[in-house]
């Protein structure tokens, strides 16, 4: 955590924030704003203490907060990041802070956790006045550049369609640049970034036709698409000093798919004594001769409704038909799960899965696809030995077609120990998982296998 405690000095470095300790009063209280944003891809969830009190709790990549509206003068603040096994560590330890209630404060956290990295974690600090030129008919925004390793681009703001090669760019921004503050008409755009070296201006990112309403005061900053599935390199983040809401990269210059965003689809066959499948999406075949136990790798799909479709071996009717939505830039697993015996259905199991890496912690995706109704419900251990008898389960009372994702997890070797509810007998384990390291996102699946049970890691 060093970096991170030099990551705290600049940090109220960079904001032009000392510390004070005076008791002094004033005649009047003046207000400002300070918002935050989580923009490092691979930097774990984060915690915020204003004056005491907690303001924001497991912020995610990609989130900001709003402005938070601050005596003039001194405030304290405290930040946390959230470790392994639900521990906390302190990055800023709480501070008295003077503001200045001309200004507007937007704190985003940059970089790449990964130590050695060429664009370290670091503080982005934008500020804008606190007065507004926003009215019924127009609109202010602020462009930042916030995603670490993408060089330089052109900032196209026009109206939907409007060709590149005649448009002007409203900035040209290199990572970390940031534009003032733009006073635009209310209306309809399309956002589009292109390489400033690129003579051709064709975009890197293309938000398709978005609406941007009156008397607004945003800030749009590009940031590393993270865990989001998408062909462009970086995502919008928009902030609207109340929250944010995120823009994934859209159109035909992303695989000519019609305008929609992307998806990715994985299929696993997970029901014991089924004969090899066929998947199908929409009548057509992604997948052939899949066995039990196999687990496709995940394939781009554009992001819309399918019907889906599990065609077994020598079997006329599908075995599994249903319809799935996808939502753009999110990630899915969709197994086929129950039992060949009637009395067990063949269903899909469909689970949006964690995609996001962290560099300080390996994650684990735990999912409960064993239809047996001897493990309806179970309990489930991580222990670095095999002895479970003075642990507590990392997941109690886990049911069937229940998926847990997102569990940070230390570097090292663990054993995973599936028993029933309050029960220290092993129905799956001790089961030793692969070395599990730093920045690897883990799947974790219970199956139904020969009559009992077994457990698959990818």
């Amino acid at each position: 955590m060093n970096g991170l405690t030099k990551l705290t000095v600049t940090l109220l470095a960079a904001l032009g924030l000392t510390a004070c300790n005076s008791d002094s009063d004033t005649d009047t209280i003046d207000f400002t704003s300070l918002q935050a944003v989580h923009a490092s891809s691979d930097a774990p969830l984060a915690n915020v203490w204003i004056n005491d009190e907690a303001a924001l709790e497991g912020v995610d990549y990609g989130v900001g907060s709003g402005y938070v509206s601050l005596r003039e003068g001194m405030n304290s603040v405290q930040v946390d990041v959230q470790l392994p096994g639900g521990e906390t560590t302190t990055v800023i330890p709480k501070t008295t802070l003077e503001l200045d209630s001309d200004l507007k404060y937007t704190a985003f956290v940059v970089g790449s956790a990964v130590a050695g990295s060429a664009t370290p974690v670091e503080p982005l600090i934008v500020t804008r006045s606190d007065d507004a030129m926003a009215d019924p008919n127009s609109l202010d925004v602020q462009v930042v550049h916030a995603a670490a390793g993408v060089p330089e681009v052109n900032v196209f703001v026009t109206e939907p369609g409007a060709d590149l090669m005649t448009a002007s760019p409203v900035a040209t921004l290199d990572y970390k640049g940031f534009t003032d503050v733009i006073n635009i008409p209310n209306g309809d755009y399309q956002i589009r970034l292109a390489l400033s070296t690129d003579t051709t201006n064709t975009p890197v990112f293309d938000s398709g036709p978005v609406s941007l309403t009156a008397n607004s005061e945003l800030t749009v900053a590009a940031i590393n698409k993270g865990g989001s599935v998408s062909e462009s390199p970086v995502k919008l983040l928009v902030l609207d000093g109340t929250g944010s809401s995120t823009i994934l990269s859209v159109g035909d210059s992303f695989g000519a798919r019609d305008g929609v965003g992307l998806s990715e689809l994985r299929v696993g066959h997970l029901v014991d004594g089924a004969p090899n499948v066929d998947v199908l999406l929409d009548g057509n075949t992604v997948l052939s001769d899949v066995m039990f136990k196999d687990i496709s790798d995940y394939l781009p799909v554009a992001a819309m409704s399918y019907n889906a479709s599990v065609i077994a071996d020598g079997v006329a009717d599908p075995i599994i038909n249903a319809d799935i939505s996808l939502e753009s830039g999110k990630t899915y697993s969709v197994y086929a799960v129950g039992m060949v015996s009637p009395s067990i259905a063949i269903e899909p199991l469909v689970v949006t899965d964690v995609r996001r890496a962290v560099a300080t912690s390996a994650i684990l995706n735990v999912t409960h696809a064993a239809s047996n109704p001897a493990a309806a419900s179970v309990d489930v251990y991580l222990t670095t030995t095999q002895d479970i008898s003075e642990s507590d389960p990392a997941i109690a009372d886990f049911a069937y077609k229940q998926s847990v994702q997102n569990i940070y997890v230390a570097a090292g070797d663990y054993y995973v120990t599936v028993t029933a509810p309050g029960d220290k007998t092993p129905v799956i384990g001790p089961a030793m998982l692969l070395p599990l390291e730093d920045g690897i996102i883990y799947q974790a699946i219970a199956i139904d296998e020969n009559g009992g049970f077994g457990l698959l890691v990818k």
